[in-house]
Parts: structure tokens; C-alpha cells; sequence
């Protein structure tokens, strides 16, 4: 009963001193409208408080697809570039010489399938065919003249020598007509399916090659592969640079990884898609947010194993190597006091929510207490404070305007019941007596 005394008498002293100080810091003004909501208990498991690093979502070293001499440089360090932008460009007076060649050569073994696949001119066959006609007439004139000089050597009228002659000019003029025939016949059946084949293949070979070559002077131009920004220059105008040679650094940033080293027995708890929470003091601002992914490799020294958790960063606030607190399950959940994230009021490194209490006499006051946050869920987030009990109405709205203790008009926020603020500053307001 002493003991309870005891508390009863620091409480009111404590609501006295307190309104006398809001008396004499605002002598002049009424009660300030705010929104309040309820310190709730809700099952949420407990927290880590741990240190982490902010991440880039991906780094590279842009390297030279081809090799050349540095011509000209188009993005500066710390320049943020689009997926494609350029970044800097080779000579490319070499590269563009080989594609004229290319496609010069290209050319020739095109206009050479065509005149396979074409076959003869008509001009080319009717030369062919009189050449046909002349052999025949040729052959049929030796015919007759070799049938007369049978006849005179017969009668002996012809020597040995002038019929062999004749004979030999009969075979020669049969074997024109052959020649001649067999010349137009392999005219109108055109080239050979061997040859065009042939001929087909030297032209996709050479598109490859022009292709090739097209692209190494497309690579000329060294394009940024992803969204992010220019960290570190690795070359500079009128240097040679190697085929794969590095260019420049790019990091992305429109997304970010929390790294964070989580001790082995609170990696149960600490699972992929588990709630977690990131402060960075130095932006003054905190995410709630979820564990992205778990690295299954302890570090054997700490025996701790990475987490990850992927924070939208299209502001690009957060800059890799960022000191960071995260908050990770370490535990099953439990019953935790928590109140919406709007309560919160940073000043500096501190915290405070004002508690609506009912004052000794007038209208209730917003009395500032100090507190010490946890895991946030939703918009809720943890909070431990001496004094805070489920139910204490916490100031969501206007507690920027609050200094000190202070005269309130509290209106209850959607999540609220209209009868908590009556019913909580009754209470509260009870139990000094």
C-alpha cells in the first residue's frame, strides 16, 4: 500500500510540474488540436538490433568488347546513365574499312549465286544452237564428201592419202556437232546443284563476317549495360585499350541490398520474407521492410550468417557503404507494445512520442517520453518507454507542433474508437488520485 502511495504521489507531481510548465510556455495559447490513435499489443516477434551496409544492386566493370584507341569520353564519375547511354567511344576508322570491304565481297559472291541460279542468257543459247546448226551443216557436207571419195577410191580414182583425209575431216566435223550439242544441252540445264550450293554457302559465310565486323564497330561505342551510376574512370582519351580491357565502374542504385551479419542462433527466426526494419541515421529515416534473401555460408570466425534485404531506392539516397541499422527477428513472436510509425517524433538521435494524460485540471495534456523503437510491422512500429501502457493514446498528427508539455484538443485517428480518448484520459486521470 506504501509503495503504491509512493507512485500515486510522483505521478501527480510529475502531471503538476507539468502543466505548470505548459502554463508558463504557452500563456497565450489554447489547447492544440491533435489526432491521436492507441498503443496496442500485438504478437511480433522479438528483434536484433544489428549493423549493416548499404549495397549496390549490382556493380560492374565495364570492359571494351574490342580493342582501339580512346576517342572520345561522354559520362563523367558520379554521372547517373540510362541502359544504353553511351559512355565513352573508340576510334573506329579501322572497324568501318572492314565493313565497306565486307560488304563489297558480299556483293561479288551475291551477283555470283544470282548468274548460277539465272542459268545462260537467251542471248548465249541461240549462239550455242547456231553453233549446233553450223556443225551439222558441216557434218552433213563431210558425209557427202566422204561417200564421193569412196566412190573414186573404188574405181582408183582417188589415192590412200586423199581418202584418209577425208575420213579424219569426217570424224572432226562429227565430233564439233557432238561438242556443240552437248555445250547447249549443259546451257539449258543450267549449273550444277553442287556449284550453287557452293556459291549459297560463300555468301552466308560472308554475311556472318559482315555481321562480324558490323558489330565490333557498333562496339565501338561503350554503352552503359544497366541504369546506374559512373563510379570510377578506368581509361582515358588517346589510350590503347585491350579487347575486355575495363573502362569504367557502374553501380545501380534505383534498388539497394542491406547487408547485415546475423548471429547463428537467430537464423531460425530469420528467414527469407521475415519482417524486418532499417535505420539510417545519417538520412534521419527508417523502412520497414522484409528479408530478401539469407546467404546459407557462415562466416567460421564470428559464426554469423549475411542477410539481404532489398530497399527501392529511386531517390538514390541510400549510397552504398551507408552505415545502417537493421532490425531482424530473433525469436518467436510475443506480445509487443506497438504504435503507429506517426507518432514517432526524431530530434537529432532521439526519439519521443507524446501520451496523451489527463492534466490535473483543463484539458488533457501531450506530455513528451522518450522512447526506444523495435521492429517495425506495417505501420506500426515497437516502442519501449517506462510508463507507456496498451491503450495510452499517442499523438499521430500535429506532434511536430508540440514542444514540451502541452494543452491538447485529441481527436481520434480512423484506427482509433471514438470513445478511447474520454476513456483513456479517464483513466489516466484517475489513477494520480
Amino acid at each position: 500500500m506504501h509503495r503504491k502511495s509512493a507512485e500515486r504521489l510522483v505521478r501527480r507531481t510529475v502531471l503538476l510540474c507539468a502543466a505548470l510548465v505548459a502554463a508558463r510556455l504557452t500563456p497565450a495559447q489554447g489547447p492544440v488540436p491533435v489526432t491521436v490513435a492507441p498503443a496496442v499489443t500485438r504478437d511480433v516477434p522479438p528483434a536484433l538490433r544489428l549493423v549493416g551496409t548499404v549495397n549496390a544492386y549490382r556493380r560492374s566493370v565495364v570492359a571494351a568488347e574490342v580493342a582501339g584507341i580512346v576517342a572520345t569520353w561522354e559520362a563523367e564519375e558520379g554521372q547517373f546513365l540510362k541502359a544504353g547511354d553511351v559512355i565513352c567511344r573508340l576510334d573506329h576508322t579501322v572497324a568501318r574499312l572492314r565493313v565497306d570491304e565486307a560488304r563489297a565481297t558480299l556483293r561479288s559472291h551475291e551477283a555470283e549465286l544470282a548468274k548460277l541460279e539465272a542459268g545462260e542468257r537467251r542471248e548465249e543459247l541461240d549462239r550455242m544452237e547456231a553453233l549446233v546448226a553450223e556443225s551439222e551443216a558441216m557434218l552433213q557436207k563431210w558425209e557427202v564428201e566422204r561417200k564421193r571419195i569412196e566412190d573414186l577410191h573404188a574405181r582408183g580414182q582417188s589415192s590412200d592419202k586423199e581418202r584418209h583425209d577425208t575420213e579424219m575431216d569426217y570424224l572432226a566435223a562429227r565430233g564439233r556437232l557432238l561438242q556443240a550439242r552437248a555445250q547447249l544441252e549443259l546451257a539449258r540445264n543450267g549449273a550444277r546443284a553442287e556449284d550453287i550450293l557452293k556459291a549459297r554457302e560463300l555468301v552466308a559465310a560472308q554475311q556472318a563476317v559482315l555481321r562480324r565486323l558490323e558489330r565490333d564497330l557498333d562496339k565501338t561505342v561503350i554503352r552503359a549495360p544497366f541504369n546506374g551510376a559512373l563510379t570510377v574512370r578506368r581509361t582515358e582519351i588517346g589510350q590503347w585499350i585491350e579487347a575486355g580491357g575495363p573502362v569504367a565502374e557502374l553501380v545501380a542504385l534505383d534498388t539497394v541490398k542491406i547487408r547485415t551479419d546475423v548471429p547463428e542462433a537467430a537464423i531460425p527466426f530469420a528467414v527469407t520474407g521475415a519482417a524486418a526494419a532499417v535505420e539510417v541515421e545519417a538520412l534521419a529515416r527508417s523502412w520497414s521492410a522484409r528479408i530478401t534473401r539469407v546467404i546459407p555460408q557462415a562466416n567460421p570466425a564470428a559464426r554469423t550468417f549475411p542477410i539481404e534485404i532489398d530497399l527501392d531506392n529511386a531517390d538514390h539516397q541510400l549510397l552504398p557503404g551507408m552505415f545502417v541499422w537493421t532490425q531482424v527477428p530473433s525469436g518467436p513472436a510475443g506480445a509487443r507494445l506497438m504504435v503507429p510509425k506517426d507518432a514517432l517524433v526524431a530530434r537529432g538521435t532521439e526519439k519521443t512520442i507524446y501520451v496523451v494524460r489527463a492534466g490535473p485540471e483543463g484539458p488533457p495534456l501531450a506530455v513528451p517520453l522518450p522512447v526506444t523503437t523495435g521492429l517495425e510491422v506495417g505501420g506500426a512500429i515497437e516502442v519501449q518507454a517506462p510508463g507507456l501502457s496498451p491503450g495510452d493514446l499517442v499523438v499521430v498528427r500535429a506532434n511536430e507542433r508540440l514542444r514540451g508539455p502541452t494543452p491538447v484538443i485529441p481527436t481520434p485517428g480512423r484506427d482509433a474508437p471514438a470513445a478511447a480518448t474520454t476513456q483513456s484520459a479517464g483513466t489516466t486521470a484517475a489513477s494520480p488520485s
